[in-house]
């Protein structure tokens, strides 16, 4: 199946290209990059029938009166950025390369912060609030209450753009936990405004949506035991395996990249035979914002209830585009097996230039030869973060009579996928963008609506007690 890809040609750029530190010429980089977007990714037609060129007209111009005034790299990344957005919020990106971050790079005013003082006064005063020792990734912060804000001073860094005595966040207005808005300055000293953040008993922070993730170190009490099971899945770089209770086992994913497929298949073969001697199984998936779809085929047959059905895709076929397939006959974690499927598929792409072209089925549908009777309830724990191959998962299991999905509606990530990148001519920026479009669309979009859970679970119910509710839903009511 393919369809002729006609161009659009670009908007005169009458301007004069403005040059600053990094000899960065905005208007330059937005000629490439708009160029190449408009060649080369899958899903920007479809944006544009669903847009309409009249509004696509109206966003060039403003972005490019925009660039015209920037005077900073910092200001052409975001000006760039705010481009790509136009067209879908994932699976697209302008990124800084890192030899070219130096002009972003800030600074902030070093204070004197005597820390022995400040932990003596910890021990001292008899109110617990947010004050205390904090840490979070590189970073050991004292939170200090300053008026109706707590500040966070620096500590320790194992960053050298940050040095002891600077402020690294600012929490605002905090009132008996109801603060809902901080300030984290970024490792290049820009401010990143932050509207959520969730506390975890007295001893864990979270800013935004799992943004940033702290630990008190002190003053410190001992943690229920539902919010560390909750902070060893938020910090599962790895998939594992936890027993609920009698009745129900847990199997955490935190992502379906495909160098953890080996590591997912470790764990369900090393649990296969208590999972499937269980009456439920709970498998959670939050923040797994993605990966191959190939990661998940170890979870299928455990689910597995009746055929599943799953749409195909269509590339775009371009020289840009099809050199991934040669890429991943270098991966080292593609076996002999997918890298001739990269191999014949890149043959069969560059015979079809400028057209969308589906190298495999429309539609493929898997059986297996037997349905386990256990588990007999599978919930799939699922949130906002989850996009891409993480919602592909869900769409197969959605297709199981055992499963049902538990959480909030996910990103909405899907449709137009399968990314690749390409660096500016001048080496400064790197485009992320997509070379599929699922055959699903228009009729079946997951793009900008997400996949939503069979059992919403509202902010009544804290992020650590999700699991216990999950557990309880399946082991006492008939789904």
């Amino acid at each position: 199946m393919s369809c002729t890809v006609k161009k659009i040609a670009l908007l005169p750029l009458f301007v004069s290209f403005f040059s600053y530190g990094s000899a960065v010429e905005c208007e330059k980089e937005f000629e490439w990059l708009k160029t190449t977007f408009e060649n080369n990714d899958a899903g920007f037609h479809y944006a544009i029938s669903n847009k309409g060129q009249e509004s696509y007209s109206a966003h060039n111009n403003a972005i490019l009166a925009r660039i015209k005034n920037t005077n900073s790299l910092a200001q052409c990344h975001e000006a760039l950025r705010d481009w790509v957005l136009f067209f879908r919020k994932g699976h697209v990106a302008v990124t800084i390369n890192n030899n070219s971050s130096n002009d972003v790079t800030g600074s902030s005013t070093v204070h004197n912060v005597d820390i022995p003082a400040f932990k003596q006064y910890l021990k001292d005063k008899p109110i617990e609030d947010l004050e205390g020792i904090w840490q979070f990734s590189s970073y050991t912060v004292a939170l200090k209450k300053e008026g109706s804000e707590y500040k966070g001073y620096i500590t320790e860094s194992a960053n050298p753009a940050w040095k002891v005595g600077q402020v690294k966040f600012i929490i605002h207005d905090y009132q008996d936990k109801s603060a809902n808005k901080a300030t984290f300055f970024m490792g290049d000293h820009s401010p990143r405004e932050i509207d959520t953040i969730t506390f975890l008993g007295q001893n864990e922070l979270v800013l935004g949506n799992n943004f940033i993730v702290m630990s008190r170190e002190a003053p410190r009490k001992e943690s229920p035991a539902n919010i560390k099971r909750y902070l060893r899945m938020l910090d599962a770089s790895q998939p594992l395996f936890e027993r609920v209770s009698q009745d129900t086992v847990l199997v955490r994913i935190p992502s379906f990249d495909h160098g953890f497929k080996n590591d997912i298949d470790a764990v369900i073969v090393q649990n296969l035979e208590t999972i499937l001697k269980t009456e439920n199984l709970i498998i959670d998936i939050r923040g797994n914002g993605g990966g191959s779809d190939v990661s998940y085929a170890s979870l299928t047959p455990i689910m597995y209830t009746n055929p599943i059905r799953t749409v195909g895709m269509e590339y775009l076929s371009t020289e840009l585009n099809n050199s991934r397939m040669l890429g991943f006959l270098e991966h080292p974690h593609f076996s002999d097996e997918e890298k001739q499927w990269a191999r014949e598929g890149y043959e069969t792409l560059q015979q079809h230039i400028g057209d969308y072209i589906n190298i495999d089925e429309d539609v493929t549908i898997e059986t297996f030869d037997k349905v386990h009777p256990l588990p007999k309830r599978i919930g799939v724990l699922i949130d906002s973060r989850n996009g891409s191959t993480a919602e592909q998962f869900l769409l197969a299991a959605k297709q199981s009579q055992k499963v049902k999905l538990f959480g909030h509606t996910t990103a909405g990530v899907l449709d137009i996928s399968n990314m690749h990148q390409t660096t500016s001519p001048s080496g400064v920026f790197t485009l992320h963008y997509s070379l599929t479009k699922s055959l699903r669309i228009p009729h079946m979009a997951i793009d900008g609506v997400g996949i939503q859970p069979d059992f919403y679970i509202d902010d009544k119910t804290p992020l650590y007690e999700w699991i216990s509710h999950t557990q309880s839903v399946l082991e006492t009511q008939s789904l």
